[in-house]
């Protein structure tokens, strides 16, 4: 799936869009902290609405249906109870099918705010089906009641569904039944907790949401007290935001200690308001409040000494400094080294773009990064647990690292091979090949010693090195204009590290701990795309790595700067690790890579 966290909108209210770039859609949760007395509702609507809120939600039930007969008639003797058993204390908490219409009517005419309600049964759901809501609010307590699910998506209205109480696989089951009738639904991270402390808010999973669900909004549900929390759900891409709201946090029920109060609301909002705002754009760019202070503290590239005209420009020949007039960038020097001045300038007057002379075909060999040899090296440590020299082991009538050494000396590119180890007998075999035995120190050639510690090594050691090409023995199939076409990438097409990929098309899913079932991580099967029709993902062989010493220097690591890799056919990938993949390498290389006059060859 290509698309970002949230970039798929839709419209959730009349003229109310959300996702995407839409601002948060914020309900005030009324529930049942109306006391069961509808002028209080109405209160709480009107005021819920002057504090900037989207929506005001309620909770319907139908009694008879929602409990067992058992439940409603068990005494009820708690502080927030509003009858002897729990039946009544429902019952009076519950508005009537008719208080609902003046409800909505209230909400809608008269106070221009959406109405919504959660039902908690299947009843609700047709009742409120039959009144019009603009969607339907799952509640956490039945989000993996799947039939309540089905029924519910069959109406084919918005969804917005709480996650309280739930697993990631449950919620993964939530989202492809839903996918089965509509895709207007946002899934929001809750935790059922009255009031919730703030280390089981775990705000994360947004985020986790957000990639596990890549096309539908993410919101929070949330039930902590204030506000810092719900602006961080915010900040994290969250689409809906979900609130208790209560007239009086000292009233009798559970939900009132986990309410904000309505100042707090209009708080919360303002804010949230304020911080969309401030989240901007995820571009990055030179803003046009910027200019002034850019114009009087950004610097500009000028002449560190007099040049003349015609002169080509070398980094030694600037310096950066605050300009008058303001000239090139300093980001831009390396866009000049190489090119030619139109005038002479003086020592320290700014260089501006009118004083150059472009030379079209100019590549930037000069660079410190290009500077020196371009060497490839082979690491091959003698003390290999898989298969003791292995880099030596017969293939196709040669060591397995013989076959590297000649792809590097077919591809024709490089000033000197080496192959580093610890081992006497695999450096004698490499220079019986053509290749320089660079002898391992000890602590690179450890047995926890990464190719990363012994490229450092050899490169310290070979201060020659402009661009490192890193080739695995293990992967015998890389054929010279492959490594060639790498180098090349370096050198002329500005890359600072290039590797070898293959792209293969596979369906991956989550490997499975103690009982558990595993989950698909790159694609649902409900929707993901035909074989043939998709382009797959690319992964490491593990063939080759080439970088430039400047970045391997600045990163430590060959991977890093601006990357590029050349892709390896599928065919031809093969990775000697176990003793069985010798015999399956030798058949890929007789099949695709030698000549029939080559194999067996004498060296």
């Amino acid at each position: 799936l290509d698309m970002q966290p949230s970039s798929i909108s839709f419209e959730l209210a009349p003229g109310r869009q959300i996702g995407g770039d839409h601002p948060c859609f914020i309900i005030a949760e009324i529930g049942q902290n109306h006391q069961g007395d509808i002028e209080i509702a109405k209160k709480m609507i009107k005021l819920s609405k002057s504090c900037g809120a989207d929506c005001v939600k309620f909770q319907k039930s139908d009694v008879e249906t929602r409990f067992n007969k058992a439940a409603l008639i068990r005494p009820y003797k708690s502080p927030n109870a509003w009858g002897p058993t729990y039946g009544e204390h429902k019952r009076h908490l519950e508005f009537s099918k008719q208080q609902y219409r003046e409800l909505k009517k209230y909400a809608e005419e008269e106070c221009n705010i959406c109405f919504a309600a959660s039902p908690f049964d299947e009843a609700s759901i047709d009742f409120l089906d039959e009144l019009g809501v603009h969607f339907f609010k799952v509640p956490s307590c039945d989000t993996n009641n799947f039939p309540y699910i089905e029924h519910m998506a069959k109406k084919r209205r918005p969804m917005i569904v709480s996650s309280g109480m739930q697993s990631m696989e449950t919620m993964r089951k939530v989202y492809m039944n839903i996918k089965l009738y509509h895709d207007r639904f946002a899934i929001l991270q809750c935790t059922s907790t009255y009031p919730l402390s703030p280390s089981d808010v775990n705000l994360r999973v947004i985020s986790t949401y957000q990639e596990a669900f890549p096309d539908v909004p993410i919101g929070y549900s949330g039930h902590e007290a204030g506000v810092t929390i719900s602006l961080g759900a915010v900040a994290l891409g969250a689409k809906v935001l979900e609130r208790h709201v209560t007239l009086d946090k000292t009233w009798k029920g559970s939900d009132h200690a986990a309410s904000l109060s309505m100042d707090e609301l209009a708080t919360l909002i303002k804010e949230i308001r304020l911080l969309e705002l401030a989240l901007g754009t995820p571009e990055k760019r030179r803003l046009a409040s910027e200019e002034a202070v850019y114009r009087k503290l950004g610097k500009s590239i000028v002449a560190k000494r007099a040049i003349p005209i015609g002169h080509k420009l070398t980094y030694d020949d600037f310096c950066t400094k605050c300009a008058e007039p303001i000239g090139i960038p300093p980001e831009e020097m390396d866009n000049l080294i190489g090119h030619e001045l139109k005038n002479p300038l003086g020592e320290d007057e700014t260089i501006v773009k009118e004083n150059i002379k472009y030379i079209p075909t100019y590549l930037d060999h000069s660079r410190d990064k290009f500077a020196g040899k371009v060497v490839g090296v082979i690491l091959a440590r003698g003390g290999s647990t898989g298969i003791p020299l292995k880099n030596i082991r017969e293939i196709c009538g040669k060591p397995l690292l013989a076959w590297s050494i000649i792809a590097m000396q077919k591809a024709a590119c490089f000033d000197e091979i080496y192959v580093s180890t610890d081992s006497d007998i695999i450096g004698k075999v490499a220079e019986e090949y053509g290749a320089i035995f660079h002898k391992r120190d000890a602590h690179a050639a450890r047995d926890v010693s990464t190719n990363l510690e012994s490229l450092r090594e050899f490169i310290d050691k070979h201060p020659e090195v402009g661009i490192l090409a890193d080739i695995h023995c293990t992967t015998p199939t890389q054929k010279p204009e492959q490594i060639a076409k790498a180098v090349q990438m370096i050198k002329e097409m500005n890359y600072d590290s290039v590797f070898s990929v293959v792209r293969y098309k596979m369906f991956r899913w989550k490997e499975m701990e103690s009982g558990e079932s595993t989950v698909p991580l790159n694609f649902d099967p409900v929707y993901r795309p035909r074989r043939q029709d998709w382009k797959g993902e690319l992964f490491e062989t593990g063939a080759f790595y080439v970088c430039t010493k400047e970045i391997f220097n600045r990163s430590g690591c060959n991977q890093a700067g601006r990357c590029g890799y050349i892709e390896f056919p599928a065919h031809l990938h093969v990775d000697i690790d176990v003793p069985e993949d010798l015999s399956i390498a030798e058949e890929v290389m007789k099949k695709y890579v030698l000549q029939p006059s080559s194999r067996g060859d004498s060296k």
